[in-house]
């Protein structure tokens, strides 16, 4: 009586991997997509400056808060900045609206164009998710970096 090795199939074998190698990167592209979805289409802000006027009398209206927006759609943000008085009169700058990109290492490419942002609070402006947070960074003139967490408009 021969013994009789039985060799697995490799055509079932290798199947069977091509498909768990497919299954497993669409769910990596999915997930890595998904990180984004809690942002997208609301008023992302944060506070990038304060101004105070000086004033012969006492004006509260005096002083105001800049932020620094953002509005995320599938393939678009739009870009803008918002100065809110303190007696809560808003003012907008469209800085304009761009494509952007996850990226696998969690940076959000925007693709701006250099000479709408130029003076903007979005000049050196770069964007990470961190923790299940977007985290902008702003390198500013003097080499200095701003860290600021956006977090999305509180309803009035």
């Amino acid at each position: 009586m021969k013994n009789k090795v039985q060799l697995p199939n490799v055509y079932n074998c290798s199947k069977k991997n091509v498909l768990v190698f497919i299954l497993f990167c669409t769910c990596c592209l999915s997930s890595h997509a998904q990180k984004m979805k809690k942002y997208l289409h609301k008023e992302l802000r944060t506070e990038v400056a304060t101004v105070c006027e000086e004033t012969p009398d006492d004006n509260p209206c005096a002083g105001s808060t800049i932020y620094l927006a953002l509005w995320f759609d599938k393939k678009q943000v739009q870009v803008s900045e918002k100065e809110v008085s303190t007696c809560d009169q808003e003012s907008i700058y469209n800085i304009g609206t761009y494509t952007w990109k996850l990226l696998p290492n969690k940076e959000i490419k925007i693709d701006f164009d250099p000479n709408r942002i130029k003076g903007t609070y979005a000049e050196g402006l770069s964007l990470k998710l961190r923790d299940k947070q977007l985290i902008g960074y702003i390198t500013y003139i003097n080499g200095e970096v701003g860290e600021y967490a956006f977090k999305e408009k509180e309803k009035r």
